[in-house]
């Protein structure tokens, strides 16, 4: 059985599983489906066509599935949110459904949206994701595994990140970030994220082989995409992070790949 308040507001064809809690002015839409023992917060909102897995938490004021802040969306278009299991939402974070009909905006299982992030339409959100309060995601970003997005970071539309990326807070990309990465300032990498890798307890052998990559591929800027292929070509990518790092730069990219930072500019020096 689910407890749901009196107070709440439930929709029609709605289905909740075992063990969902629905908080006082929660609002729940039409054709909704929640999954067991999931948590919906008072005055949280769920819109229509929303799918929500199991044990996730949707905090107070959050809205998920609203409209796409797209200006030539028609709003009669059936698209939908997908939010994995153990996935967290908090307070007065956004979801947006999807543009396209049919469609979804999907976060992946275990995720954290912490306040006041947005997830924009068409987006998609791997695995074990952090998205620090006050970050954004444009329209239609592909957002690796195990990712962390910063504190006020912002993403723009169409940018591809890669697993394991960690953009730094108050900073901004409008280029692709390659896996096992981190960036900060505007679109700029600034080295592999090693600590992650190392708390993910990575054989040492694969963290050495991935910063002989990193470096053999990043030791000037120019045309990634070939030097990666002529990297396979030579030997590299003889472990699956390499592997999975080199192929990043050989798909089609729609916004390029940002380059790594080469000098350090301290201000206030000579």
């Amino acid at each position: 059985m689910s407890d749901v308040h009196s107070l709440a507001m439930i929709g029609e064809n709605v289905s909740l599983g075992h063990g969902v809690h629905v908080g006082p002015y929660a609002i729940v839409e039409d054709n909704v489906k929640i999954g067991r023992e999931t948590i919906i917060s008072s005055h949280a909102i769920v819109r229509s066509g929303t799918i929500i897995g199991e044990r996730c938490f949707i905090d107070s004021f959050a809205v998920i599935g609203g409209l796409p802040q797209h200006e030539t969306f028609d709003v009669t278009i059936p698209s939908r949110v997908i939010v994995g299991n153990n996935t967290i939402v908090r307070e007065h974070a956004l979801i947006h459904r999807a543009t396209r009909e049919t469609g979804f905006t999907k976060v992946g299982n275990s995720c954290i949206l912490q306040s006041g992030s947005l997830v924009d339409h068409d987006c998609e959100v791997g695995d074990y994701s952090v998205l620090v309060n006050g970050s954004m995601l444009g329209g239609e970003v592909k957002l690796g595994q195990r990712c962390f997005i910063g504190g006020g970071a912002a993403i723009h539309q169409d940018v591809v990140v890669g697993d394991y990326v960690i953009l730094a807070g108050g900073s901004a990309t409008g280029l692709d970030l390659p896996p096992y990465s981190m960036a900060a300032y505007f679109s700029t990498v600034i080295g592999l994220n090693l600590g992650r890798l190392r708390r993910e307890k990575m054989d040492n052998s694969n963290i050495v082989a991935l910063k002989e990559c990193f470096r053999e591929l990043y030791k000037r800027n120019g045309n990634y995409k070939e030097r990666a292929k002529a990297m396979i070509e030579s030997g590299y990518g003889t472990t699956h992070e390499t592997l999975n790092f080199l192929n990043f730069f050989l798909r089609e990219s729609k916004k390029g790949i940002a380059p790594k930072r080469h000098k350090i500019v301290t201000y206030g020096t000579t």
